[in-house]
């Protein structure tokens, strides 16, 4: 950035001000004076021929009277005698002009009754005096005499010059007398400037002025001096709060990122690689949330600690996030020095934390790559670690996992899929399809569930266990809920209107989609739109709808769907927690066991008394019994025994589309109840 030179100094800037101040008070100091003495000569001299005016006024007030022009021109040549008059002239009454004398171009009509001002009379170099001509106390007319002061007006100009030329040399003195006063002001602002200069080019905040005055430049360069120190302390603290944690006190992800690029442009020291660590307080938000964010951060700052202490001969140890913490360890290529490293930081968590009066058992899970084995540069090894981490997250607490490439296929595989998902509703290739319910007693087929099917263009069928958890996580699945809503209830309905056997159809409903604003409401919309009655549709709800939630607050919105005259279920029974609260206290009109219970129960004898239980549990308590995942006879003969009321699995049919699954159940239908074994054909 180029420094801007200034035209005019501040030493220029005074000696302009000094001379012009000198100038404009001795032309204003002398002018005046000057027009004064002019004023006061030129009035002299207007009363002087004032007196004249009236002799000569009343000499020819009877001439004017009865307008004898030719004597009142005589009396007007005894003007010639007048020192100075040089032009005389008679009006009568109605201002007509009766007789002149003199220079009588300069004479005008309006001259008669006009008081010229100084400096109009300076610039004509005349005086017009003009009085009233006055016969037995009558006016009669008006006599004007003209008077020339071109001597007052030459000696006024002369004045004036003089004053001008005096100013001038005043000026020039006054300058040459404020030279010194100039350099004493200028000289500590030009190196105050100059240092500014420096600052600005070299960003070097060190400088110290010293001045010897004590006025208001010696002020200002000790309030330079302070703002310079304020500077350095700003930059200084600016500096730490880029690079480090201000709660920890550790480097933050600028500086982790920095010192990991220079790490990784000169490995030393007989390493050749290196390890990244990233450490994650496993459900740290549970310390924020039961003992508040002071708690929290103490507990930051203790695993920070901790963390430091244990990290042995890490090159860096750095807070990067919320509640992660990011180690770089020299390796040699094969993990073994990182592994070391991630041992030694979580064994060192086995002992609690004494924070004030509290002892908290903490556990941390790990990340972590090799560097430039697995991640080549910053960005990847970011990206890495928190794959890795995410994936000994899932594991469970406490756990450390490696980055492998397998990890990056399945984020890229999962985002791409994301992208395809947002589009599949309107590309036509979400697909709904039905799997029967049968019912033991009728040997009937008593409703189906609806499950969705996605027909990439591509890939063609994906597994819901794939796109589903990416739709959850995406957002989507309210979306793609309200659709799948809508096309069981059209299906439902278009059976019935065929003059087919009315099948209640269930719907699974995630809860992010129950627990959108207005969920209540859209059932109802999406019923009165397909015209379905409410008691041909069945809400399938988990059990992970309830954690973290009360009670009271559920029950209220499954009381709204109820007054809808819709069914409700409680889905996968028994794989959440708490069920049996659930059961008891919120108005499930069906329980469906999950398959996990019903898998190989007819040769595992514990397991056929546990969903003998479920089945006695859930009639007692009014409750339909559907019983998922039925694949073989064996099972169905042993859910038939155990009076399930219903049976859904591959062992009756598979899920599949409207077209053909009125085909299946006609099958299912024609069969007699004993020839349950081959439902499936």
């Amino acid at each position: 950035m180029q420094i801007k030179v200034l035209k005019m100094g501040v030493g220029r800037r005074i000696g302009v001000l000094v001379s012009t101040a000198v100038i404009a008070t001795v032309l204003c100091v002398s002018g005046l004076l000057a027009t004064y003495q002019a004023t006061q000569s030129a009035a002299q001299k207007r009363d002087a021929i004032e007196g004249t005016a009236y002799v000569f006024a009343s000499a020819v007030a009877d001439h004017v009277e009865y307008g004898q022009v030719h004597d009142i021109r005589t009396v007007l040549r005894s003007v010639d005698r007048v020192p100075g008059v040089i032009s005389a002239s008679v009006y009568d009454g109605k201002g007509s002009l009766l007789a002149t004398l003199g220079q009588r171009a300069i004479l005008k009509t309006r001259a008669v009754s006009s008081d010229p001002g100084f400096w109009e009379m300076m610039t004509a170099a005349t005086i017009p005096v003009s009085v009233g001509i006055v016969k037995s106390g009558q006016p009669v007319g008006t006599l004007v005499l003209i008077t020339d002061i071109s001597d007052l007006r030459s000696r006024f100009f002369k004045t004036l010059a003089v004053v001008l030329a005096a100013s001038l040399i005043a000026a020039a003195v006054g300058v040459l007398l404020s030279v010194p006063l100039q350099r004493r002001i200028t000289q500590p602002i030009r190196k105050l400037t100059s240092s500014m200069m420096q600052i600005k080019e070299n960003r070097e905040y060190d400088t110290n002025l010293r001045s010897e005055n004590e006025d208001e430049t010696g002020i200002m360069v000790e309030a330079f001096n302070s703002l310079m120190s304020d500077i350095r302390f700003r930059d200084q603290s600016l500096q730490k709060l880029a690079y480090f944690d201000p709660l920890t006190g550790l480097p933050n992800r600028t500086n982790f990122q920095r010192t990991l690029q220079q790490q990784l442009d000169g490995l030393t020291g007989g390493y050749d690689s290196l390890g990244v660590i990233l450490f994650n307080i496993d459900a740290f938000h549970t310390f924020n949330d039961a003992l508040g964010h002071s708690i929290g951060d103490a507990v930051l700052m203790n695993v920070a600690a901790v963390i430091k202490d244990n990290a042995g001969q890490a090159v860096m140890v750095a807070r990067v996030g919320g509640d992660e913490f990011a180690v770089i360890v020299p390796d040699n290529g094969t993990g073994a020095q990182t592994e070391a490293a991630i041992a030694r930081i979580q064994s060192a968590f086995y002992k609690a934390l004494v924070i004030l009066d509290l002892e908290l058992h903490l556990s941390i899970s790990a990340g972590a790559t090799i560097m430039p084995r697995d991640s080549r540069n910053v960005s990847d090894a970011f990206r890495h670690i928190d794959l890795a981490g995410n994936a000994a997250k899932r594991l469970g607490p406490g756990r450390a996992t490696f980055f492998t490439a397998d990890m990056d296929d399945v984020v890229k595989r999962d985002t791409e899929l994301g992208q395809a998902l947002r589009s599949a509703i309107s590309s036509n290739e979400l697909e709904v399809h039905y799997q029967p319910q049968y019912d033991v007693r009728s040997s009937r087929i008593a409703g189906f569930e609806a499950l969705l099917r996605w027909k990439h263009p591509q890939l063609g069928y994906v597994s819901p266990g794939l796109f589903i958890p990416i739709a959850e996580k995406g957002g989507l699945i309210g979306s793609i809920g309200d659709w799948i809503m809508e096309e069981s209830c059209r299906q439902a309905k278009a059976w019935i209107d065929a003059g087919g056997t009315p099948r209640p159809v269930a719907v699974n409903v995630s809860p992010a989609q129950m627990l959108q604003s207005g969920f209540v409401r859209k059932v109802g919309q999406c019923l009165e739109r397909t015209g379905l009655p409410g008691n041909m549709l069945c809400v399938e709800l988990t059990e992970s709808l309830f954690l973290g939630r009360s009670l009271s607050s559920v029950r209220a919105i499954l009381d709204e769907i109820h007054a809808l005259g819709v069914t409700l279920a409680l889905d996968d029974f028994g794989t959440g927690f708490s069920s049996l609260a659930y059961l008891s206290q919120l108005p499930f009109d069906k329980l469906k066991i999950d398959r996990s219970f019903v898998n190989g129960a007819h040769t595992a004898p514990r397991r056929r008394e546990i969903l003998r239980s479920i089945i006695v549990m859930a009639h007692s308590l009014k409750m339909e019994v559907v019983a998922e995942g039925a694949e073989d006879a064996g099972e169905i003969e042993l859910l038939k025994d155990l009076n399930a009321d219903q049976i859904q699995g591959f062992g009756i049919a598979r899920p599949e589309p409207a077209a053909t699954v009125t085909k299946t159940v006609a099958r299912i239908e024609s069969l007699r109840a004993g020839q349950t074994a081959s439902l499936a054909g």
